[in-house]
């Protein structure tokens, strides 16, 4: 008769026992997991039903904002001067303006050009405050204006012309430059680039309230 070889047995029984205990291992961690995942999205599931529309409306102003934005009751409030300016909306524009002036009959002439950088956006240096009425988002929002005109470059001089005796020097060039500045400015209060504004600002908000449709009043306009 052949005896079994007792240290191969062992050894054998010791390689099942290991398998079968990384088997039980790994079906525990597997149950584990499943059973985090799915409180995970139990937990985000109710939360988002539960969530008050304010509470949403404040976090999403808050993320567009840049600062907080708290809740009163059923009011998301920005505090006065939490916020000076947003920008929302850029956009390259150009520029030209006749500089002339007159001394003793004799003229002098300076017809130039110059490339900008306007932004637009919102001044909410006085805070605000916002509800949900009727499923529907009320509230002021200050008026879309633009913030800045930035000059890109040099202006570039397209036509020049002196005088007999009235010459143009380096301060003609300084007149004629904040004149174009000027100029930049009034062609950008007068475009649509305060609206646009809105309306970017307006999306960003339905975007982040999940599509819910926003009724907010603009504050009076003044026109410039």
């Amino acid at each position: 008769m052949i005896m079994p070889d007792i240290e191969s047995v062992s050894d054998k029984y010791a390689l099942q026992k290991k398998s079968c205990a990384s088997a039980i291992m790994a079906v525990s961690v597997g149950i584990i997991l499943l059973l985090v995942a799915g409180t995970a999205c139990f937990y985000l599931t109710v939360r988002r039903a539960t969530v008050a529309p304010v509470d949403k409306l404040a976090e999403a102003l808050s993320t567009i904002m840049g600062t907080e934005v708290t809740v009163r009751g059923s009011t998301a409030v920005l505090e006065k001067s939490e916020i000076d300016e947003l920008a929302v909306v850029q956009r390259k524009t150009q520029a030209i303006v006749k500089y002339e002036t007159s001394w003793l009959g004799s003229e002098k002439i300076l017809i130039v050009r110059g490339d900008f950088l306007l932004k637009a956006g919102f001044d909410f240096a006085e805070g605000g405050s916002w509800e949900i009425l009727n499923g529907k988002i009320n509230g002021k929002l200050p008026q879309g204006k633009v913030l800045s005109v930035e000059p890109i470059g040099d202006f570039e001089i397209y036509h020049s012309g002196n005088g007999a005796i009235n010459r143009l020097n380096p301060q003609d060039h300084a007149n004629a430059y904040n004149h174009l500045k000027k100029q930049a400015r009034r062609d950008a209060e007068r475009s649509d680039i305060g609206r646009e504004a809105e309306r970017v600002l307006m999306r960003r908000i339905n975007d982040r309230m999940n599509g819910s449709e926003a009724d907010l009043r603009w504050s009076k306009k003044t026109l410039p």
